[in-house]
């Protein structure tokens, strides 16, 4: 599975769950290291990093996580669909 592949799976969960979330596409007006996908679920604001099994975040993508989180959201780096979820409830 690519990590594209991954990201679409997550979405449709939180979707299912009655979430929304977008997918942060990098381009030149982005901030560098921005997570992959923003959103809020049951009135939770989340960001995701996603990342295939065994790859981890770069310092820049944990820096901004980190910010994220600092401002009273939940911010992680998921593997998987259930970590995913168990990071935003």
């Amino acid at each position: 599975m690519s990590e594209a592949q991954l990201q679409r799976r997550i979405q449709k969960a939180i979707a299912e769950r009655g979430g929304k979330v977008y997918k942060l596409h990098g381009n030149v007006f982005g901030v560098n290291g921005q997570p992959d996908l923003i959103g809020s679920l049951n009135g939770v604001p989340f960001v995701l990093e996603v990342k295939l099994h065994g790859r981890e975040a770069t310092p820049k993508q944990q820096h901004e996580l980190d910010g994220w989180r600092a401002q009273g959201w939940r911010a992680a780096v998921v593997t998987t669909v259930n970590e995913a979820l168990e990071a935003i409830t």
